[in-house]
């Protein structure tokens, strides 16, 4: 056992010894005067501005994309869902409630409004310009409220308030994507 004390006391007066030595080297002083080299700054700080542009301008680029691609989205979810909805509402006027057609008509026309939900917000990213997704989450979301609103048969005056709502948020959606 002695013996290992003793090869750990050589250890450590032999690192002991290296760091001293090392410190020794290290703390040599060097004579001169600090100056910044103009040339590499001023070459250092253009890449570093180049740099900072390139990646706003593909942010950008990258926003405005998926911008448009949830305006697609919206246009393409409104002509599907408004014309399911008018067919259950042609189908209910010229029937009357109690027809089958008019339930299945119906059935189809909350399938439709809430898979067009459930497609405009797979589009609904964080990249999307918070100007225009405001507007589509409200219209996901009053879609959703119509879907549910139909789909329990409400009164006319419940689906009348619901279709003012739905129609009221479309027409603010529609304006926002209008430019995209």
């Amino acid at each position: 056992m002695r013996r290992l004390e003793r090869a750990g006391l050589a250890a450590t007066i032999a690192a002991t010894g290296v760091g001293l030595v090392t410190i020794g080297a290290c703390s040599t002083q060097v004579s001169g005067t600090a100056a910044v080299n103009r040339t590499d700054l001023a070459a250092y700080t253009s890449e570093v501005t180049a740099a900072s542009i390139a990646a706003s301008s593909s942010r950008a680029a990258a926003a405005e994309r998926t911008t448009e691609a949830a305006c697609t989205a919206l246009r393409s979810a409104n002509a599907s869902s408004v014309h399911s909805f008018n067919e259950y509402i042609t189908v209910s006027n010229d029937r009357g409630l109690d027809d089958p057609e008019v339930n299945a008509k119906a059935d189809v026309a909350v399938g439709t409004l809430r898979d067009n939900a459930r497609n405009l917000d797979a589009k609904l990213t964080n990249e999307v310009a918070a100007d225009v997704a405001g507007p589509l989450r409200a219209y996901r979301d009053d879609t959703n409220g119509l879907a549910d609103t139909l789909a329990q048969r409400a009164p006319t005056d419940t689906l009348n308030a619901a279709i003012d709502r739905f129609n009221a948020t479309k027409d603010a959606a529609i304006a926002v994507c209008k430019d995209h």
